[in-house]
C-alpha cells in the first residue's frame, strides 16, 4: 500500500472536470483502492506532492510510432510530406537494431509526457511491430499497436505481398490479443489509396469475426479524396471502406475533416469512431475538423497527436490545439481533457479500468507540477490546458508502477 498526498483534477463528463484539493491517493498493487481528503484520513502519508496535481494517464487515440523521429519536418500537403519523409523513415525500420531504439525512444517519451495509453501505427514490417510489443510489454505501457499495412501505390521498400502482409497481421494478432492486459493488436490499412480490395476485405472479415480493432485514415486531405475517387470510382471516400468492410464499432478513423453528410450517417449507423488530430490537420493544412456536425451525429471520438504530422507528443498541447482549430465552435478546457482521458477510454470501451481517478480503477496516474505563480485553485484547469508549457510532469504511474 502506498499513499501519496496531492490534488485531483478528476474528468466526469465532457463538461464537468472535478478539483478536489488535498487528496490522499491509496494504491494497493495496480489498483487505487481509495481517495480521501486529507482532514479524513487516518493513515500515514508516504510521499507528500501537495504542491501537484494527480490526472488520470493521458490517452493518445492516433500516433505513427514509425515517424516519431521526422516530426517538425515540414511539406505543406499530405501527400508530398508522405513522399518526402514518411516513407523514406519508415523504410529504415527494416533493420530491426534501429527499429528497437526508435521503440525505446518512443516509449519512453511518451511516459515522460504522461501517456500511459496510445493507440500505434509502426512501420510495414512484420518484426519492425513484433519488437513494439515485445518493448512495449516490458516497459508496461497500455497500447493498442498494428503493422500498417500497404499493398500498392507506395514506394517499392514498403509495398508488401498482400497475402503475406494478410497472414503477418493475422500472426501478430494471435500472438499478443490476450497475451497482455496492456496490450491488445490493432489492424492498420494505411489508407485506401495504399491498398488493395483484396487486402482490406481480408482484414474486414477477420477483425469483424474476431471482433478486433482496426484503425485507419480517412478524408485527410481534399487531394486525398480525389485520388481515392480515382483509383477506386466510388462516389465518396467513406464508400470505398464500407465495401472493403472496415466500418465497425470497433473501427478508428483519424481526421474525417471533409466528409459528406452521407457519410457520417454511414459512420454514426456503424458506430465507427474518430481520431480527431488538430494540431496535424493544421501543420498540413489539411483542413478544420467539422466537430459541431460529428457531435450532432452521435460519433463517439478523442484527441490524436498523430506525431510525426503532429508537432509533439504532450498531449496537454493537444487539447490547446483543439480549441485553437476552431474557428467558430468554442472548447473548453473541461472538453479537451476529457478527450484526452475519460473520452477516449469510453472510446475505447476502457472506462471501467483507466481514463478517471476511482476507486476500483487501474493507478494510471500523471503527476504535474505548476508553475510557482499559479494558485492551486479550479481555475488551474483551464490554465493546465491553456498554458501547458508552464506545467512539468513528474511522475508517470502505469498500473500502480512509476515508469
Amino acid at each position: 500500500m502506498k499513499n501519496i498526498l496531492t490534488n485531483v483534477i478528476n474528468p466526469v463528463s465532457c463538461e464537468v472536470i472535478q478539483f478536489l484539493p488535498e487528496q490522499v491517493i491509496s494504491i494497493e498493487g495496480s489498483k487505487i483502492t481509495a481517495i480521501i481528503p486529507k482532514q479524513e484520513f487516518q493513515g500515514i502519508v508516504d510521499e507528500d506532492l501537495s504542491h501537484q496535481f494527480a490526472l488520470p494517464g493521458f490517452i493518445d487515440l492516433h500516433i505513427h510510432l514509425s515517424q516519431y523521429y521526422i516530426r517538425g519536418l515540414y511539406e505543406p500537403a499530405l501527400l508530398p510530406w508522405l513522399n518526402k519523409y514518411v516513407f523514406p523513415e519508415e523504410a529504415r525500420s527494416k533493420d530491426n537494431e534501429y527499429a528497437q531504439k526508435l521503440s525505446r525512444d518512443f516509449f519512453s517519451a511518451l511516459l515522460k509526457d504522461g501517456t500511459t495509453t496510445a493507440v500505434i501505427y509502426t512501420a510495414p514490417f512484420f518484426e519492425a511491430c513484433n519488437t513494439a510489443f515485445e518493448i512495449a510489454s516490458e516497459i508496461g505501457i497500455r497500447a493498442l499497436i498494428g503493422m500498417t499495412l500497404m499493398d500498392k501505390n507506395c514506394p517499392e521498400p514498403l509495398k508488401q505481398d498482400s497475402h503475406k502482409a494478410i497472414e503477418d497481421s493475422f500472426l501478430l494478432y494471435e500472438k499478443w490479443h490476450n497475451k497482455n492486459a496492456k496490450l491488445d493488436y490493432v489492424f492498420t490499412p494505411r489508407f485506401a489509396p495504399t491498398c488493395s480490395m483484396e487486402l482490406m476485405q481480408e482484414i474486414g472479415k477477420f477483425a469483424k469475426k474476431h471482433n478486433a480493432w482496426i484503425q485507419t485514415h480517412l478524408s485527410e486531405n481534399k487531394a486525398e479524396l480525389n485520388l481515392v475517387k480515382e483509383l477506386f470510382g466510388f462516389d465518396n471516400y467513406t464508400l470505398v471502406y464500407e465495401k472493403a468492410g472496415l466500418l465497425s464499432e470497433h473501427s478508428i478513423f483519424a481526421h474525417c475533416i471533409h466528409l459528406e453528410d452521407s457519410e457520417l450517417q454511414l459512420l454514426a449507423e456503424n458506430k465507427c469512431k474518430i481520431a480527431h488530430c488538430p494540431d496535424s490537420n493544421f501543420f498540413l493544412k489539411s483542413g478544420e475538423f467539422p466537430i459541431k456536425r460529428i457531435e450532432e451525429k452521435g460519433i463517439a471520438y478523442g484527441l490524436g497527436s498523430d506525431v510525426g504530422s503532429g508537432t509533439t507528443i504532450n498531449m496537454l498541447y493537444h487539447t490547446k490545439m483543439m480549441n485553437y482549430r476552431q474557428s467558430w465552435e468554442p472548447v473548453s478546457a473541461a472538453k479537451a481533457l476529457y478527450y484526452i482521458t475519460l473520452g477516449s477510454a469510453r472510446l475505447l470501451g476502457l472506462d471501467s479500468e483507466i481514463g478517471s481517478l476511482e476507486t476500483g480503477k487501474e493507478a494510471d496516474i500523471v503527476f504535474i507540477e505548476p508553475a510557482e505563480d499559479f494558485l492551486v485553485d479550479d481555475n488551474i484547469i483551464s490554465k493546465l490546458v491553456f498554458c501547458e508549457s508552464d506545467f512539468t510532469i513528474t511522475h508517470t504511474l502505469v498500473g500502480g508502477k512509476e515508469l
